[in-house]
């Protein structure tokens, strides 16, 4: 059963190499290039989020590719779509920092 407490988020959603019926669920101009796992986490970790990281699980459109995924608590400010801009945000400065 899904628990409503918490958000999940799977690197695809960043993708740019993917469309919008893929999966990606920002614009194209902030997504980036093969997301990672590790780089979520890190992402979660510098918005102070609580989360938690599922190695083995795979997004249901791409049932066949092991990418993990961050279960993340709801937290008051956010909706699911300001998370995932604010993070889609971070993850351009991380990898900008690379």
């Amino acid at each position: 059963m899904r628990n409503k407490r918490q958000f999940h988020i799977y690197p695809v959603y960043f993708d740019a190499n993917r469309s919008r019926s893929q999966g990606r669920r920002i614009k194209k101009k902030a997504a980036i290039q093969n997301p990672t796992i590790d780089e979520l986490a890190q992402v979660a970790t510098i918005l102070g989020l609580n989360f938690e990281v599922d190695l083995n699980a795979r997004y249901p459109r791409f049932w066949w590719l092991r990418s993990g995924r961050l279960k993340v608590k709801k937290q008051e400010p956010y909706t699911k779509n300001k998370l995932l801009k604010k993070m889609a945000s971070q993850l351009k400065k991380i990898r900008a920092k690379r």
